[in-house]
């Protein structure tokens, strides 16, 4: 069912025109490429996220992120079924996110509009015995003090 919708809504965008109420509007302009990265990165333009509702809970699994302000989109490096990033955003006003970064691990990170970065992928559960998906977020703010060394 989610990729019936991804498809409708992708078919409905690729429309050079959006027509409203009888009316046709121009399509909205996409964001500038990001130019600020760090050499090395890999960045990339983002389309504007897609509402989705949301899924049964016996429907297919989901490669999509819901965010905190409702709208969905693609979760990062093969994760499925990621927890919604409401649940790690924290007490911060919700940033909009405007590219994607790779670390030097290989891993996408969305960037932010207020420096803030947040990632889906997939861990080793333990106490599952399985693969489960897990959100992060990291804003900006002062470094942590760096931890003692271990007494020998």
């Amino acid at each position: 069912m989610v990729a019936v919708v991804v498809a409708a809504l992708a078919a409905r965008d690729a429309d050079d025109e959006v027509r409203t109420a009888g009316r046709t509007q121009p399509p909205s302009a996409a964001p500038e490429p990001m130019r600020d990265a760090a050499p090395g990165r890999a960045t990339g333009q983002l389309a504007p996220a897609l509402p989705s509702p949301p899924r049964a809970d016996d429907a297919a699994p989901s490669t999509l992120l819901e965010l905190p302000d409702g709208s969905y989109v693609d979760a990062l490096n093969g994760a499925v079924d990621a927890p919604p990033m409401r649940d790690f955003w924290g007490p911060f006003a919700w940033s909009p996110i405007v590219g994607v970064e790779r670390s030097d691990a290989g891993i996408d990170w969305y960037r932010h509009a207020d420096g803030s970065y947040s990632t889906t992928q997939m861990v080793l559960r333990e106490d599952l015995g399985r693969m489960a998906a897990m959100t992060r977020v990291a804003h900006p703010g002062a470094a942590p003090a760096a931890a003692a060394p271990r007494a020998r």
